[in-house]
């Protein structure tokens, strides 16, 4: 799964460039700090690569990959976990640069730790706000939220900046 949803992903990146003519393709990338809701664990780095199409200057759809990081829950026990992920992005243009928007859609999720994979699709929401240098460059701040699994019943948070 994750190798097909690589080859997506950057499929989409190649494509872009050439289906962006009319400006309603959108390619990013995010960086930022992961926590699993639950006490006494350390937060781990994630990142994201996204791809999106603009409907118009209020709504979007987006797919997202997702690697939420590892963190330790124990000696000698590493959890890493992953999404992919497709959204709806409804944005409220505040003027011509700067915009708030919030995000509502499916995700995919996989948990793997010491003895144990898990697998599980659930809800995704998320909100933040982006500024427009140009029709070209942007850049947002975000917080999201994701269902890890059923065996860890928290969720996965992500606070993360990017460019578009």
């Amino acid at each position: 799964m994750k190798k097909i949803a690589a080859v997506a992903l950057l499929s989409a990146f190649i494509a872009a460039p050439v289906a962006a003519e009319d400006m309603h393709m959108y390619i990013g990338a995010n960086v930022g700090s992961a926590q699993i809701d639950a006490p006494g664990l350390d937060a781990s780095t994630a990142f994201s690569v996204l791809a999106g199409h603009k409907f118009n200057s209020n709504f979007a759809a987006e797919v997202a990959y997702v690697n939420f990081g590892s963190v330790d829950v124990a000696p000698g026990n590493t959890v890493k976990s992953s999404a992919m992920s497709l959204s709806g992005v409804g944005s409220f243009p505040l003027n011509d640069q700067f915009s708030l928007f919030g995000k509502l859609g499916v995700a995919s999720t996989t948990v793997e730790g010491t003895g144990f994979s898990e697998k599980n699709t659930g809800v995704t929401y998320g909100v933040g706000a982006q500024f427009d240098f140009d029709r070209q460059f942007a850049i947002r701040a975000g917080y999201d939220a994701y269902k890890i699994g059923d065996a860890v019943k928290e969720d996965e948070t992500v606070m993360s900046i990017g460019a578009l």
